[in-house]
């Protein structure tokens, strides 16, 4: 995309997820290295009005190190078995069971995660978007709830 062409749009969505690999094991494929690389990299070095870029937050998972898995989030939050010492809600990796019985690590962007993410949008940027909002939970566990609550928008 050339830079002549932000004069033209009135905002993009900047899909900053999907950033996995088949070959790295434990790889995130949307953490907050990446929002800050591409918020900086589309502002700084492009040069896209802040106004205009609208960053985007998955609201599913993805494995890593392996064949490429996608889970909705609130597919997650009903199967996933929690990693660490943070709920699966809170956490950003969680393990999911197939219905073969074999297990992966999916990781996704979790409450505390799109806290950041929403608030970083808010502050460098001009807003945020979610893809997909099939894939979120549709309860108080609603990423776009969390997201919202983050920058004192009501839900």
């Amino acid at each position: 995309m050339k830079n002549e062409v932000f004069a033209y749009a009135d905002f993009f969505n900047v899909m900053v997820y999907d950033d996995f690999s088949t070959t790295v094991p434990y790889k995130h494929h949307s953490n907050m290295d990446l929002v800050n690389y591409c918020t900086n990299y589309w502002i700084n070095t492009r040069g896209m009005p802040k106004e205009k870029f609208v960053l985007g937050i998955p609201a599913y998972g993805r494995n890593s190190g392996a064949a490429q898995v996608s889970t909705s989030f609130k597919t997650i939050l009903a199967t996933g078995t929690q990693l660490g010492p943070s709920p699966v809600h809170l956490s950003d990796s969680a393990t999911i069971t197939r219905t073969d019985g074999s297990t992966f690590t999916t990781y996704y962007t979790g409450h505390e995660s799109a806290k950041l993410k929403a608030l970083s949008a808010q502050n460098n940027g001009g807003g945020f978007m979610f893809w997909e909002m099939g894939h979120d939970a549709n309860n108080d566990n609603a990423l776009l709830k969390v997201a919202c609550d983050a920058i004192g928008k009501t839900y």
